[in-house]
């Protein structure tokens, strides 16, 4: 048997690689984290939310992704009563959620008939103020953590909320007003976060709130007014159980549609749009769980808080030349970042330009050798409160021995009507990372005939899915089966099973004419499928022929091809 997967080692070195390429789709050049974005609503590219529930009290890590001016940066949340708050670290986001995805293995019986690799398609093309004069808006806090000034902010009446917002310049957009106030009339109050004056948008980091509430809860309804279409939202829950949303559906995607046969990576690109299909399908409130159990040692995966430390102590012994050269290529420390605080502790005119920070010799003639050193000292510092400290702040969330729940949907501005809540379900079971499905391949004379059984973590274990003849399906142009995107949805609560309410079942679906096996056809009365989307490494800028081929052989490699 062939095991079409990476090992958990290089698996996981590929997975990080390739995080940039797996989320363009989902990655807008400009992009907004949190839920109104001042002057124009810039698209909200994506929600990652951490969520801990400790009894009666939440805590949860929201990740702010934004790409414009430092001026023009706002956010708002609402949140019940006047929560704890504190900047965490995206170092955080960038390992758990690579290290949380769903692996998608191929188990590969026997071989094909001998194919032409021709040119191929890409998959992945190419992350205490006054309240007003009516006195209708309370600030109950203002105050000042990492980057940001908070307030706190109050009222019983939406119009007053949003006038107050507007003339602080949180934009609202003509659906601001209706937005807020279902929040407003729930008793909620509104976190209002802006960036300080001296502080640029590489300094923007996670926040962590922590508040008094019963279960987690995403105020996606405010969301909806800087949403792009399918706009993809995971949540993290950690808890005494299995998460689950009690007020969206439970809904399980169709794996037979999943293109499995490209790599680990690949499929998960091809995952997140099935996601999308079947949330569509689902009337566009639902979840899929890409993982809960407790076997995932997460803080195992991070960094430590020493690698950290020893990262700083590292930059205290360097040289002034290897100090720029460390700081600004640290794997610990965002470029982003590193260059804000250059340019608060040796700023430089527009005409000169960032680039010079990567130029030590140049940096010297502008500043001289002290200037340069007790920049060191005080850049050092700014990490110290920055960097070290939040990321510690951050991992304590993972503390104990918690339940882990992944859960992911894709939601559009008009499916953003009701705000998802979760609950902690004891009697369900565990569900894998790993999906797993068997391709038994043989060669009868010139035509590879071939199937595909589903199996574990896919809810169909055994179920031969897809009969098909000819051109091997292996790295090849993927079928496209002609099926619902769901295979099983329902509602699901606190306790007990899920009660599923859609259960649909599939025909066996078959690829192939039986004459020649080289082109697509029609093998009886099952389903037809056609050969369309990318094949394995898509449009990479024109490839010649000899550097698909390497790049092909060189993919086998990466992915542990193995025999039994």
């Amino acid at each position: 048997m062939r095991r079409y997967s990476p090992t958990r080692t290089i698996g996981f070195t590929l997975t990080l690689a390739a995080t940039l390429i797996i989320f363009k789709h989902d990655t807008p050049a400009s992009a907004c984290g949190g839920f109104f974005c001042q002057l124009v609503p810039i698209n909200q590219a994506g929600e990652q939310i951490i969520f801990r529930q400790d009894g009666n009290q939440v805590t949860a890590v929201v990740l702010i992704q934004y790409a414009g001016d430092a001026e023009d940066f706002s956010w708002v949340v609402p949140v019940p009563g006047v929560p704890e708050v504190s900047v965490g670290s995206d170092l955080v986001f960038s390992t758990l959620e690579p290290a949380t995805r769903p692996q998608f293995i191929l188990d590969v019986n026997g071989e094909p008939c001998a194919q032409f690799f021709g040119p191929v398609n890409a998959v992945n093309d190419a992350l205490a103020e006054e309240a007003g004069d009516d006195g209708a808006v309370e600030v109950l806090a203002a105050f000042a953590v990492g980057p940001f000034d908070v307030e706190v902010v109050s009222s019983e009446d939406a119009e007053a909320l949003a006038t107050w917002l507007e003339e602080n310049d949180y934009d609202l957009t003509d659906r601001g007003v209706d937005l807020i106030r279902p929040y407003v009339e729930e008793g909620m109050n509104f976190v209002a976060v802006k960036l300080q004056k001296d502080q640029g948008v590489g300094d923007i980091q996670p926040l962590i709130l922590k508040y008094k509430s019963d279960n987690p809860m995403i105020p996606i309804r405010l969301t909806a007014v800087a949403a792009q279409p399918d706009m993809g939202v995971i949540a993290w829950v950690l808890g005494s159980a299995r998460a689950v949303p009690s007020n969206y559906l439970h809904v399980e995607p169709n794996y037979t549609r999943l293109d499995w046969f490209s790599g680990t990576l690949n499929a998960y690109a091809n995952y997140q749009t099935l996601i999308t299909e079947a949330m569509n399908e689902a009337g566009g409130q639902g979840f899929a769980t890409d993982y809960a159990g407790r076997d995932l040692d997460v803080i195992g995966l991070l960094p430590s808080a020493s690698d950290l430390e020893s990262e700083i102590t590292a930059l205290q012994a360097a040289g002034t030349d290897e100090f720029f050269d460390r700081l600004l290529f640290s794997a610990f420390i965002p470029q982003s970042k590193s260059l804000e605080i250059l340019g608060r502790e040796l700023p430089v005119s527009d005409d000169v330009g960032q680039s010079v920070y990567f130029n030590t010799p140049v940096l010297r003639e502008i500043f001289g050798e002290d200037r340069l050193s007790a920049a060191t000292v005080n850049i050092i510092a700014e990490l110290n409160t920055t960097v070290v400290e939040p990321f510690a702040r951050t991992v304590e969330v993972f503390d104990g021995d918690l339940y882990m729940t992944r859960l992911y949907t894709t939601l559009s501005a008009d499916e953003m009507t009701l705000d998802p809540e979760f609950v902690f379900n004891p009697d369900l079971g565990d569900q894998p990372l790993e999906r797993r499905a068997t391709l038994d391949i043989r060669c009868d004379g010139s035509v590879s005939h071939w199937e595909l059984t589903l199996g574990a973590g896919t809810e169909r274990v055994g179920e031969l899915v897809i009969r098909g003849q000819g051109e091997s399906p292996l790295f090849n142009t993927p079928p496209v089966i002609e099926q619902p995107a769901i295979s099983r949805s329902g509602r699901v609560a606190s306790s007990g099973p899920i009660e599923f309410d859609t259960v649909n079942t599939f025909q066996l679906a078959q690829v192939g004419d039986g004459e020649n096996g080289n082109e697509p056809g029609n093998m009886g009365n099952d389903l037809i499928i056609n050969n369309g989307l990318g094949s394995l490494f898509g449009s990479l800028c024109g490839a010649g022929m000899g550097m698909v081929t390497l790049m092909s052989f060189t993919g086998l490699w990466l992915m542990g091809l193995r025999r039994r």
